[in-house]
């Protein structure tokens, strides 16, 4: 696999987390819920374009761009960490955490795939696409991170605590 498919692979993968976040946004009830799934959606979309970026500085011999700064600490510091889940009915709840569910087996498998494409990159001896894709893997972890916060807390706030955590 060549660096071209591995980032035309990757670009793919986040188009499908942003039509996936754009789409899913809608159906949440939870206002939390809904603002980590609308910052999802904005974090594919600038991954998107930092690939694309990539991508063409590749093609044409240019410069690698600069990663864009992960405002995921700071959505998680500002937002998630002191706002309160709110006062959603159970069977809402419950609908929301199939979603978050979804979201988290993507990101997992975001990272997955940026681990298994940055190991790639090393036996093929190119530290920039190394680097590049262990940044995005970096991102996508923050992105698990959150999404298992949230999903936390919605079991907590219906004490679905029975000693199973899918995640």
């Amino acid at each position: 696999m060549s660096i071209e498919d591995i980032l035309k692979v990757a670009e793919n993968f986040e188009i499908e987390g942003f039509k996936f976040y754009k789409e899913k946004k809608e159906e949440v009830k939870n206002k939390l819920a809904k603002e980590v799934l609308e910052f999802l959606q904005e974090m594919e979309r600038e991954h998107t374009e930092y690939i694309r970026k990539i991508r063409k500085a590749l093609e044409e011999e240019g410069e690698i761009p600069v990663a864009p700064l992960d405002t995921t600490k700071d959505f998680f510091n500002e937002r998630l960490k002191d706002q309160k889940i709110e006062e959603t009915p159970s069977e809402d709840d419950i609908k929301d955490l199939s979603i978050l569910r979804m979201a988290l087996l993507i990101e997992k498998d975001f990272v997955i795939y940026y681990d298994k494409a940055a190991e790639r990159a090393k036996v093929m001896e190119d530290k920039t696409l190394e680097s590049i894709l262990i940044n995005l893997r970096e991102w996508e972890k923050g992105h698990v991170k959150l999404v298992k916060e949230l999903i936390s807390r919605i079991f907590e706030k219906n004490r679905l605590d029975l000693g199973f955590y899918p995640f």
